[in-house]
């Protein structure tokens, strides 16, 4: 299943993806008398249902009118996470491109959730931020509450995927050990355009590519992750425990700005205008316009 997020007038709402356009979830549960269903009103509801919750939205989805898909303005995948972890140096070319050095066990770090943006999104480069950069990556989106899960069960506890651009000001970032304020400023976190189930596609499968103003620069495939997504979800829940809407960028391959071989400064850091494409099969693209 394929779910998305939309805006009416202010309003979030949850559409689900169909051949015949995108049936309005919230709509369609807001002018029902099912008491049960009013949870689905949310994505982070949604999630929360699991699989009684899907089959039920599946329901609700099939009776509702279906609304164009180009006519919606997305909302982000997600809107509440509580915690966004994101990955660092997890392929094993984007690790060479860098500093060459391999991480032994997953790098963590987050974001806030003022760090998220929708698809078509336009995204404001900070005053104080410099050379700014992109970074394709296939997010997962947990589906119930995580702590000390098992690689062997971790995939119970996966609801599905989207796509995430871990955009970065790589002067805030690499000036310190923690990347926070590097990684972290208002809307660099794209996450869209939808969310795809994990019974519909193979996350360890999936190629993955990002385009620059039309320019192919990252081309490559989550099965080159060195922290596969089972490993990921029971490593931090070794630590932390999950809960239903929460994601995890995985990390992103090579092909950024920082590992290109010039130098620094003759590096084309993203600007106002340029827009960055990311596609990953089975998901979709997630485009923002840089400002």
């Amino acid at each position: 299943m394929k779910l998305m997020n939309f805006y009416v007038g202010e309003e979030v709402h949850v559409g689900v993806i169909t051949d015949a356009g995108v049936a309005d979830l919230t709509a369609a549960v807001n002018a029902g008398d099912c008491e049960k269903c009013k949870k689905l009103a949310t994505m982070e509801g949604l999630i929360a249902a699991g699989e009684a919750g899907l089959k039920k939205a599946a329901e609700l989805a099939e009776k509702a009118e279906k609304l164009p898909i180009d006519s919606l303005t997305y909302a982000p995948a997600v809107t509440a996470p509580e915690k966004i972890f994101c990955i660092g140096l997890n392929y094993l070319a984007h690790a060479m491109e860098g500093s060459g050095r391999l991480p032994v066990v997953p790098e963590v770090f987050s974001k806030f959730n003022t760090a998220l943006a929708a698809h078509n999104e336009v995204i404001p480069i900070p005053a104080a931020a410099e050379r700014i950069d992109y970074e394709a990556e296939m997010v997962i989106v947990i589906g119930k509450e995580a702590r000390n899960v098992s690689k062997e069960d971790a995939m119970d506890y996966v609801f599905g995927y989207t796509i995430g651009n871990d955009l970065s000001a790589r002067t805030q970032q690499m000036r310190v050990t923690q990347w926070l304020i590097g990684k972290s400023a208002d809307k660099f976190g794209p996450v869209g355009p939808c969310i795809v189930t994990k019974d519909s596609i193979d996350g360890g499968n999936m190629p993955i590519r990002l385009w620059c103003n039309g320019e192919l620069r990252q081309d490559s495939n989550t099965n080159d992750l060195i922290f596969d997504i089972p490993t990921l979800v029971s490593y931090i829940s070794d630590y932390i425990t999950m809960k239903p809407g929460d994601v995890i960028f995985t990390g992103t391959c090579a092909g950024v700005i920082a590992g290109m071989k010039v130098e620094p400064d003759k590096k084309p850091w993203l600007k106002a205008g340029d827009e960055v494409v990311i596609e990953i099969e089975g998901i979709g693209k997630l485009r923002n316009v840089m400002a």
